[in-house]
């Protein structure tokens, strides 16, 4: 009791020292607008002085003092959870800063740094506020639907990409919050501490599961830390007073844990904000705001959920691979189109609809297990008229069970049979040793067709990095394409040369197009130097067959001419060490010019200049030209020729020819 004051003097004197704190307004909870310090002063000395006033009526009767309030045995502890790092988490994590607060964050090893996702430069930013990064797949994919094999995959290499990034790791978010009891056993088996769902504990929102029937609360420790139970995920409908009433239903029925589940902080309002699995950032930071009052008044903890599951971080662990298929061998899964998917089964199982690029008019696909070539399943994608981008069927990418592993430094044959109106290519993706994957190369075009036609085409030698391909046919204008009965097989070296006698060159008499209407197939339009040259080719109008037509206009330095292109068997034709080649092609022309012929490396792969003939004279009609080569050197394994012109002028050719004599 206060010496010399009265209950109505004390009491007064109370007020008057309330006055010297910010007036509050309701609700009550915008008392956290005073520093915590303070704060908890504060509230202690108004207790104190009321019970004093109180107390000075008992006179030496009056009752002890209460103690201030003692923590609950069970507490209530609120682990804020992110799901798959939107960029806009980084304004949760803001907010969770400025409260003392801290979440855990579960990322998607392949995502990181994708546009409207978290970077590597925001999640070294959560780990130096004091956040945790949790592990969630390489893919996000979806765990019970995946063979046990390539479930591993996806989440002990999504653990060990972030592990080797330096994060410590140790607690785990199933996808789409699906799992099975084998799921929970290769958590712990990749070495993570826990696995978060989602549901299972009350929640408020309409439709959602109810005290008795789930929990107000998750225990401390959870009794299956592979299956931490939540309440529902927050959501746009979720409002303020939902939340607030989660926390304080737990905290009125014995605490226990509330791994409270975000996505997207975004008002609807922003680009790209989902319209249902987003919170807004206002309701967050208010929410915050109260929380810090839940924490002074009832004890109330915020957490990460590896301080609620406590654990050592563990090793890494290295699932399986699968290994390559052995060459000559198909390496596809369901390459005849032939098996329906058994999650989706309007889709050809380990096969994936691909798009990119498009505007407002999407592509259709359709996909039949009948009506391919030779017997095959086909899938028929239309572009619209108007519609850009371009769109294919591939395979799925994925960490082996669909997506075919490769050899790197392999050159690969692709192939396929296909129908199309317009001109098509094939398009190849490569997957990285940490199970990102990018876009990697295409084929020349291959023209339209209104018949089953085969499509082939080898790749160049993969580059060390590729772990894994996949593939796809690729339409990129308005029409159709049908795709059936695809091939990916690895190749020992480039293709066999050809016999003596037998005519090396593919598309000799210029007469196919390459798919884009104007150039021939296999064929190449090069030079160098200062010069004007255009390129000109008819299928027909040659000596025989096609003829391509090229006009100088101005001359400084340097040539052009149509070649064979500088690739690894596609086109180019393979030679014999130690042989001898006739070269021939006919020609017109209103100037000298000359056959150019080029060598590749078989070490290395790279071309570069071999050797010319002599000057040919000018030719009003056409006339045949030939050269014989020095003997092949052993160090080459293929070649490519062409006729040049080095002056203005005007040189066309038509019926070229490349035939091992020796």
């Amino acid at each position: 009791m206060l010496s010399g004051l009265t209950p109505s003097g004390l009491l007064s004197g109370l007020l008057g020292l309330l006055s010297g704190f910010p007036k509050l307004s309701p609700p009550a909870r915008t008392l956290p607008t005073l520093s915590p310090p303070a704060t908890a002063w504060a509230l202690q000395a108004i207790r104190d002085a009321l019970w004093d006033a109180r107390s000075a009526g008992y006179g030496s009767h009056a009752p002890s003092k209460p103690k201030p309030p003692v923590a609950a045995k069970s507490p209530t502890v609120v682990s804020f959870t992110f799901d798959n790092q939107w960029e806009s988490q980084m304004t949760a994590a803001a907010s969770l800063k400025a409260h003392g607060m801290t979440g855990t964050f579960y990322t998607i090893s392949s995502w990181i740094g994708l546009p409207g996702f978290l970077s590597m430069s925001d999640l070294n930013t959560l780990v130096a506020n004091g956040d945790e990064i949790g592990g969630k797949t390489v893919n996000n994919s979806d765990l019970p639907t995946l063979s046990n094999a390539e479930a591993e995959r996806e989440i002990c290499q999504g653990r060990n990409v972030l592990t080797s990034d330096g994060f410590k790791v140790t607690d785990f978010a199933y996808p789409f919050a699906d799992l099975n009891a084998e799921d929970e056993t290769l958590v712990k088996a990749c070495g993570f501490n826990s696995g978060r769902g989602v549901g299972n504990v009350a929640s408020v929102d309409p439709g959602a599961c109810t005290y008795p029937d789930c929990p107000y609360a998750e225990t401390i420790p959870p009794a299956d830390p592979y299956q931490i139970n939540t309440p529902d995920d927050a959501e746009q409908t979720t409002t303020l007073a939902d939340m607030e009433k989660t926390v304080t239903n737990a905290e009125n029925h014995g605490g226990g844990l509330l791994a409270l589940s975000f996505h997207q902080i975004c008002a609807t309002t922003t680009a790209g904000c989902d319209p249902v699995y987003s919170w807004s950032p206002t309701l967050f930071n208010n929410f915050l705001t109260w929380l810090q009052g839940q924490e002074l008044l009832k004890g109330v903890q915020v957490k990460t959920i590896a301080q609620v599951i406590g654990g050592a971080v563990q090793p890494a662990v290295t699932a399986p691979t699968v290994p390559a298929a052995p060459a000559g061998t198909n390496a596809l899964v369901n390459p005849n189109l032939t098996t329906a998917d058994s999650i989706t089964p309007a889709n050809p199982s380990c096969w994936t609809q691909d798009t990119y690029g498009l505007n407002a008019s999407v592509p259709v696909f359709t996909w039949s297990a009948t009506g391919g070539a030779a017997g095959g399943g086909q899938e028929t994608v239309t572009m619209p008229a108007g519609g850009t981008g371009a769109a294919m069927l591939v395979n799925t990418f994925d960490l082996g069970q669909c997506a075919p592993t490769v050899v790197a430094g392999t050159s690969y044959q692709v192939s396929d049979n296909y129908k199309s109106t317009v001109p098509v290519y094939f398009t190849v993706y490569q997957r990285a040793a940490n199970g990102t994957w990018a876009w990697l190369t295409q084929s020349p075009t291959f023209p339209a067709s209104a018949t089953w036609a085969p499509a082939s085409w080898l790749t160049s030698a993969l580059p060390s990095t590729v772990t894994a391909v996949s593939i796809g046919m690729t339409l990129a204008t308005p029409g159709t394409l049908s795709t059936s009965n695809y091939s990916l097989s690895s190749t020992v070296g480039v293709p066999a040369a050809a016999p003596i006698g037998v005519q090396a060159l593919k598309n000799p008499l210029l007469q196919t197009s390459d798919g884009s209407g104007t150039n021939p197939a296999c064929w190449s339009a090069a030079g160098y130097g200062t010069n004007t040259a255009a390129f000109t080719w008819s299928p027909t109008g040659g000596q025989s067959g096609g003829e391509e037509t090229i006009n100088m206009t101005s001359w400084t330095s340097g040539d052009a001419k149509l070649v064979t292109p500088f690739d690894n068997g596609n086109c180019a034709p393979t030679v014999t060490a130690g042989g001898v080649y006739t070269l021939s092609v006919y020609y017109e022309s209103t100037v000298p010019v000359f056959i150019t012929l080029y060598s590749r490396n078989a070490a290395t792969g790279v071309w570069g200049y071999w050797t010319q003939s002599q000057p040919l004279p000018a030719a009003a009609g056409w006339t045949l030209a030939t050269f014989t080569t020095p003997a092949v050197p052993s160090t080459v394994n293929g070649a490519s020729f062409g006729m040049t012109v080095a002056g203005v002028g005007t040189l066309s050719t038509s019926n070229y020819s490349m035939v091992r004599s020796s």
